[in-house]
């Protein structure tokens, strides 16, 4: 190799990167929502996360949480484990742990060599990524999303006025209406700071709407919103939904919501990705209820010494 990894050559991601960046993540077909560009601005502030091109790939870093990220390859084109450990011997030797982070499952298939390199282990549940047939959202066929259809039907008797109609522009202010009602709400929930978070990061994806891949639905009840959904594309057959916020005086406006985005969608996806619950029980209750296809665990590779 002519050239070798320099640490010295990350950079922050900023919105001016999603012209390159951008391209090369949906190229390298990942399988987790960490690998999305939207989730990597909107988030940067808060995990400090810097990138650089090496080699053609994108390798992604949060420093906060000293997680290089596996740059992932299409049609299963990846880097060798000799490519990975040099990687990670440069990290390590700049002070970081040197591991690689969400590589996928059939990495570990195809390069068995591996193991002389690095020691495999399996992301905990709590970040795990919880995945949906986008169809079967739609349809909520079953005993066990029957609740789901019910709370619809309630819905659709309560509130015959209902409207569904598309994420966009104009939106944003009753889009940010609702975030700041739902967030005075939360503040007593014991997750005050991770609430915070998550609202400075809706702020900076609505002040970049016109620079983001952003879609979604809104549900309104005459002139007022009461639910919002907003998504873009991991790969070419999953989406995943970033921020959904629903107003739950509206009883089934969150069921609602769910199977519109899911409408939406339809046709585009195959799979819907409403990513992790973070070890919150209130969030794995919800998640799980919809019965998730897969929690996808994908693996970390941590550095053998000495090699």
């Amino acid at each position: 190799m002519s050239e070798g990894f320099d640490y010295s050559r990350f950079r922050n991601v900023t919105i001016g990167d999603r012209e390159v960046l951008e391209g090369l993540l949906l190229a390298s077909e990942p399988m987790t929502c960490e690998s999305n560009f939207l989730n990597l601005y909107v988030w940067q502030h808060i995990y400090s996360t810097k990138y650089q091109i090496y080699r053609g790939r994108p390798y992604v870093y949060l420093e906060e949480e000293d997680e290089l990220l596996f740059p992932a390859g299409a049609d299963g084109n990846y880097e060798t484990p000799e490519v990975l450990y040099e990687v990670s011997s440069v990290m390590r030797a700049h002070g970081r742990n040197g591991n690689i982070y969400q590589v996928k499952a059939d990495y570990l298939e195809k390069f068995p060599e591996f193991s002389r390199y690095f020691n495999a282990v399996q992301i905990h549940e709590d970040y795990g990524e919880y995945l949906y047939r986008t169809e079967d959202l739609v349809e909520l066929r079953g005993a066990r999303l029957h609740k789901k259809k019910n709370l619809i039907s309630q819905f659709q008797r309560l509130y015959p006025d209902y409207r569904v109609l598309p994420f966009s522009k104009e939106r944003l202010g009753d889009c940010r209406a609702l975030c700041d009602a739902w967030r005075k709400r939360k503040s007593a929930s014991g997750y005050a700071e991770e609430i915070e978070e998550e609202h400075e990061a809706i702020d900076r994806a609505f002040a970049q709407y016109d620079h983001l891949s952003m879609e979604g639905c809104c549900l309104y009840v005459g002139e007022k919103l009461i639910a919002f959904a907003v998504c873009s594309r991991i790969n070419s057959e999953m989406y995943t939904v970033h921020f959904e916020k629903n107003d739950p005086d509206y009883k089934g406006s969150g069921q609602v919501i769910n199977q519109e985005t899911a409408h939406l969608l339809l046709g585009k996806a195959r799979y819907i990705n409403r990513e992790q619950d973070l070890g919150v029980e209130g969030l794995r209750h919800a998640k799980s209820s919809y019965a998730p296809v897969a929690l996808l665990r994908n693996w970390n590779l941590i550095p053998k010494t000495g090699v």
